[in-house]
């Protein structure tokens, strides 16, 4: 079972909470991304809270965050998410579309749903597989489905064809 209760939904970049507005203005900046509020196609926000655990669990999870908001933007060409707990601190992660690929997700052993995430994130020399927390409301599976098509505009997912000696065409 998942740690957090996680709650999403669909917004403006002004309504953004304002230190991860300013670390994401700083990124689109730092990144030659353009002006945030104009590139935005999409823009969510979840919020996740630690559930109460065991007693065991407390004694184990001591340094987790008591609750997360994690902000992701979507433009024409990357995916850039802030991240702000309130022990672990703020951090902006990027992704160019082309580089990436996403799938909606629900874990195997926590049943947490969210963006999962593979390929090079920012600049990475090799593949990173991550997931995105997101709560279960219908907004966070339209994001996940926007997303998704945006990385096919770009970046079409090939055409596996079997190879002819299982019957595929030569």
């Amino acid at each position: 079972m998942s740690s957090y209760q996680r709650s999403t939904r669909e917004c403006s970049v002004n309504q953004v909470k304002p230190e991860l507005l300013r670390a994401m203005r700083e990124y689109f900046q730092a990144h030659n991304l353009g002006e945030i509020e104009t590139e935005t196609l999409l823009c969510c926000e979840t919020v996740s809270e630690k559930k109460a655990g065991s007693l065991l669990s407390g004694w184990l999870e001591t340094d987790m965050d008591t609750i997360i908001y994690t902000d992701i933007i979507l433009t024409a060409q990357s995916l850039v998410w802030a991240r702000s707990g309130d022990r672990s601190g703020l951090r902006v992660v990027g992704a160019k579309l082309m580089n990436i690929r996403t799938k909606a997700q629900v874990t195997l052993f926590s049943k947490d749903f969210g963006l999962e995430i593979n390929g090079l994130i920012e600049d990475t020399k090799s593949n990173i597989r991550g997931l995105i927390g997101l709560g279960p409301e219908p907004a966070a599976q339209k994001f996940c489905d926007e997303v998704y098509q945006a990385i096919e505009k770009i970046n079409p997912t090939p055409v596996r064809k079997f190879p002819a000696w299982m019957g595929g065409n030569r």
